[in-house]
């Protein structure tokens, strides 16, 4: 396993090092003629994002003669930020969280970029997106208003299904679907159905996938595949919706986790663990490097992991004709209540999260308008858009390219992108119900917390606290949860300046 993640990051340093990049950490080059200009831009990104951001940045400097001390954070991203911010030390170019919006104006850290940019060149961009990172201060309206940034990107989390696994049980899943257990087979038909599949369905496919594969490489690190791997504060989400449910109700003042659908939703996602199609939660390798090493078939995939997948794909030293490896994209699974809907009727019943990030300018910056300038070169570029779409950092943030040539254009990938573009459109997409509050602790202390105890009950292992059902669970911390959303608001309104 150790070699072959060393192959994957061997390959993303040598391309980051080809683009023309320096070291991941904040770099003040020195000005020797002591008149440019200096940017520090902070952001988060995966290797081989850091590899297209620096190659873009890079021209940036010289069409602008300028420099830019690209930052690139870890896992301390957030609260290394706070610290700048507090200490008026902010970097100029830094990445705005949806639900960070209202604090940052309200303690005057950010500018809006209608001062410093010609909106009007924004209307290519996602109207969705763009509205994401509006503010009315007057009126207390998220949507309206100022813009406060420019999205990164506009991202989508469908699944994504490595189908050199599904090949290898090929004989397994046509008996099911001969036999009715299974409605078809898990590949889009010939009049371009998803194959989507119910809560029973999937954990039935999840299980027949889950097997001894002695044909994988030593560098897999283990012999055993999974048919998916799934934890609840990313993977949860789509379940409930795909049962119609929901985390909060409209105007975001009310916690639904008691309600049916909700526990219907996490009923049919447990399910898959009851049955052994999941890798355990003990497990000691995270599903996403057994997701990279061809030991899950089903995981969720980010508009942002694509690069990273298509790596391993294609990289015939490692995945000699895609033996191991070969992803594309898929839906996720929805409620059993829709059992006998056609594929046909079952592709609008499926949702996965939506979500964005967002460029956002400093108050304190020295360079606001230059910074403006950078924002709006990697938000909406079209030649950037163009390059960074290609190398599978991101769905285009314009909308005539995101639903004309990255559709068309087989030199885009995945082979089923089309599914990115649906959620984008609002057909299959959600928000992230974190993002509709002005905090998450309602959700990360009143319900994620403690998950140990649903998966105790499912898994059968002893995790040193009670085990509960779902629905036992849910009815349980609904309250508690209540009142942290309660408190929320109460923060909110109190720390509101304008009222």
């Amino acid at each position: 396993m150790k070699k072959h993640l060393s192959v994957i990051l061997l390959v993303l340093i040598v391309a980051s090092l080809l683009a023309g990049c320096g070291k991941t950490e904040k770099t003040d080059v020195p000005d020797t003629k002591g008149n440019k200009p200096v940017l520090n831009v902070s952001v988060f990104a995966q290797e081989h994002e850091q590899a297209m951001y620096r190659e873009v940045i890079s021209q940036f400097e010289e069409k602008f003669n300028c420099t830019v001390n690209f930052q690139v954070a870890g896992d301390q991203y957030w609260p290394e930020l706070e610290a700048a911010l507090t200490a008026n030390a902010a970097p100029d170019v830094f990445y705005l969280g949806l639900g960070d919006i209202k604090r940052r104006v309200w303690a005057d850290k950010i500018v809006p970029l209608d001062d410093l940019l010609d909106v009007s060149s924004l209307n290519k961009i996602w109207p969705e997106a763009l509205n994401l990172y509006r503010y009315d201060v007057e009126k207390d309206k998220l949507g309206e208003g100022k813009i406060w940034a420019l999205p990164k990107d506009f991202s989508a989390v469908p699944m994504t299904v490595n189908k050199a696994i599904i090949e290898k049980r090929r004989p397994q899943i046509e008996a099911l679907v001969k036999d009715g257990t299974l409605p078809f087979f898990p590949e889009i038909d010939e009049n371009g159905n998803l194959p989507v599949y119910t809560f029973t369905e999937f954990a039935i496919l999840c299980k027949t996938l889950t097997f001894e594969d002695p044909t994988l490489p030593e560098t897999a690190g283990s012999k055993q595949v999974y048919g998916t791997h799934l934890w609840e504060d990313f993977c949860l989400q789509p379940f409930i919706w795909g049962a119609g449910g929901d985390y909060l109700n409209e105007d975001a003042t009310k916690v639904l986790f008691d309600t049916p659908e909700f526990i219907e939703g996490y009923e049919g996602f447990m399910k898959i663990v009851e049955m052994g199609g999941s890798g355990l939660s003990t497990d000691e390798v995270t599903g996403y490097l057994k997701f990279l090493a061809g030991r899950v078939a089903y995981f969720p995939c980010g508009t942002w992991d694509v690069g990273a997948f298509q790596a391993i794909e294609d990289d015939e030293a490692i995945n000699p004709g895609k033996s191991w490896f070969d992803f594309d994209l898929a839906p996720w699974p929805i409620s059993d209540r829709y059992a006998n809907l056609s594929i046909e009727e079952r592709q609008d019943k499926w949702f996965g999260r939506v979500d964005s990030i967002g460029y956002c300018v400093s108050k304190d910056s020295k360079n606001q308008k230059l910074a403006a300038e950078l924002a709006y070169v990697l938000s909406a570029d079209e030649e950037v858009q163009r390059f960074l779409a290609k190398r599978g950092g991101q769905v285009p943030n314009i909308v005539s390219m995101a639903e004309g040539e990255y559709l068309t254009d087989d030199s885009y990938f995945p082979e089923s992108r089309v599914i990115f573009i649906r959620m984008l459109q609002g057909k299959n997409g959600h928000r992230v119900p974190t993002s509709l509050t002005f905090n998450a602790i309602w959700h990360t202390e009143g319900f994620i917390s403690g998950v140990d105890s649903v998966w105790s009950y499912y898994e059968g292992i002893d995790k040193g606290v009670k085990p509960m059902s779902v629905r036992e669970y849910c009815q349980m911390v609904q309250p508690k949860a209540q009142e942290l959303l309660d408190q929320a608001i109460q923060d909110e309104a109190a720390l509101n300046p304008f009222k």
